[in-house]
């Protein structure tokens, strides 16, 4: 390549936008990928050793459900009920359109819910199981209460916003 001569960058790499979603238009933005996707990463942490495992999940709202099965997970959670989820959209992976780039980052509170707490069985009835499977089953169910979620889509930067979007929860 000759000085003179520019590399072939996408503009969505050098496009400025700034624009920030309307809040109601950035919560329901995130509801809907949300509502679309069952598939997460859950980190939790232990004396400062992270650990991340794929769960499937559903959601009420912003508020995340995901059946826990024994292990270090749940041992986390107790000790340390801060926790980070991310869930993107698969069909990135293997795109080679980059506005095709769309997940969400989530921090916030996890709670473990054992079959005989108050909400186990809504939440268990979110994943649209047989009932019979709640009564042998051995796990908990994790509430995770989003404090901050952060929504990447590069598409947003085709209508002027930018790709980044941030949602915090009102405190009340």
């Amino acid at each position: 390549m000759s000085e003179h001569e520019k590399p072939d960058v996408p503009e969505i790499f050098t496009k400025k936008a700034s624009r920030q979603l309307a809040p109601r238009e950035l919560e329901e933005r995130i509801l809907k990928f949300l509502a679309s996707r069952r598939l997460c990463v859950l980190s939790t942490c232990r004396d400062n050793v992270p650990r991340s495992t794929p769960i499937l999940f559903c959601s009420k709202g912003f508020t995340l459900f995901m059946a826990g099965e024994p292990g270090l997970k749940l041992g986390n959670i107790n000790l340390n009920p801060n926790v980070s989820v991310g869930i993107f959209d698969p069909k990135s992976e293997f795109s080679n359109d980059l506005n095709d780039i769309t997940g969400l980052q989530i921090s916030g509170r996890a709670r473990l819910i054992g079959k005989s707490d108050p909400g186990f069985e809504d939440a268990f009835n979110l994943f649209l199981r047989p009932q019979a499977w709640s009564e042998h089953w051995f796990g908990k169910m994790i509430e995770v209460i989003p404090d901050k979620i952060e929504l990447l889509s590069m598409a947003l930067k085709l209508e002027d916003y930018a790709a980044r979007q941030i949602w915090t929860r009102s405190v009340l």
